[in-house]
């Protein structure tokens, strides 16, 4: 296959979520916020997972990679890329992972000896940053198939906000809509164009500082400030020229795509978003607004909620995905893609 006949298509995708289920109302009811604020209600999310004592996101990334790959149905040693998409990496002891890259540790668990390796990050829009620099690869022919695989240790930052006077530091209220999971795809070559296609970028970097993660600075773990209504606003305010700018540059046409995946931050913030697409394009055929009880996975959500439409018997072969993307910083991106051949058997 030449080079420029040479394109990108979706093999196969897996989200993972650990057992463990937590109520909101049983870290977030009435009595525990500001103004007697009712969580569920505000948010939409009534529940959220989380890690088991031996798991932290390096063992949540290797459940989601050893599925994508299981229904792949190609071997480790055949991935000539691997790309980590995770924005936590925090191991069991709430320890950071810096160096080396996630990615080289996920290919060794694997047996992937033949991939080249390494991260990305780009917060919660990291996933399909990471899938657009994959596709890419495989169509100048440098890789034929690459694995992109995240998991998200995250639901420390729930604990560290509870810690806090949430009267005295309502920027830590954001840290209670998260939960722990793991995503993965795997991108291969494809003869026919169009298969997968990417927006452009959309950058905001004037928020860059609405939605900050760091190590906490009185306790073992990371901590998350979010000025969320400003961080929010910027999102609403600017969606509608980002849709418009990328299904014309992507050249869809709306009343076609099938199905269709916002970043859910919350389930409410979701459905605001959407009132915005909808005034633009006319109605969205399947909106999968179904994270009240997984919560906000960062860069997994979109492969969390595909996994939770696959279960449920939504998704069928060569049917279109678009999805959006936004990662704090501020950076929104979208992708659209033909599902696998057989993803209803899966």
């Amino acid at each position: 296959m030449q080079v420029g006949d040479r394109f990108a298509q979706m093999v196969s995708f897996a989200g993972y979520l650990p057992e463990k289920k937590v109520s909101t109302k049983s870290f977030a009811g009435i009595d525990d916020l500001p103004r007697s604020l009712d969580f569920v209600r505000l948010t939409g999310i009534e529940s959220h997972h989380e890690v088991s004592k031996d798991q932290g996101s390096f063992e949540l990334a290797i459940e989601a990679a050893k599925k994508a790959l299981s229904r792949a149905n190609i071997e480790a040693s055949s991935i000539d890329l691997i790309i980590n998409a995770s924005v936590s990496k925090m191991d069991k002891n709430l320890s950071q992972h810096l160096s080396p890259s996630y990615a080289t540790s996920i290919a060794n668990e694997l047996g992937a000896k033949n991939a080249q390796t390494f991260d990305v990050s780009n917060a919660c829009a990291s996933m399909v940053t990471s899938l657009m620099i994959a596709e890419s690869r495989i169509k100048s022919g440098k890789v034929d198939y690459a694995l992109i695989v995240s998991g998200e240790f995250i639901t420390p930052i729930i604990h560290e906000a509870k810690r806090r006077n949430l009267y005295l530091h309502p920027r830590a209220l954001a840290s209670l809509t998260v939960g722990d999971g793991a995503a993965a795809y795997i991108l291969g070559p494809s003869k026919e164009s169009g298969r997968i296609r990417f927006s452009e970028p959309f950058t905001l970097a004037q928020y860059n500082k609405h939605c900050i993660g760091q190590a906490s600075k009185k306790h073992r773990g990371p901590q998350m400030r979010t000025k969320a209504r400003d961080l929010q606003n910027g999102v609403i305010n600017n969606l509608g020229v980002f849709l418009q700018r990328s299904v014309n540059y992507m050249e869809l046409k709306w009343e076609e795509i099938a199905h269709t995946y916002s970043h859910p931050t919350t389930p409410k913030a979701v459905k605001k978003g959407a009132k915005i697409a909808t005034d633009i394009f006319g109605e969205i055929n399947f909106l999968h607004n179904d994270s009240a009880d997984t919560a906000n996975t960062a860069s997994t959500t979109h492969g969390v909620l595909l996994e939770k439409s696959q279960n449920s018997g939504y998704l069928k072969s060569d049917e279109t995905v678009f999805m959006v993307s936004f990662g704090s910083g501020l950076a929104i991106m979208a992708i659209h893609f033909n599902l696998p051949e057989g993803v209803e058997n899966w």
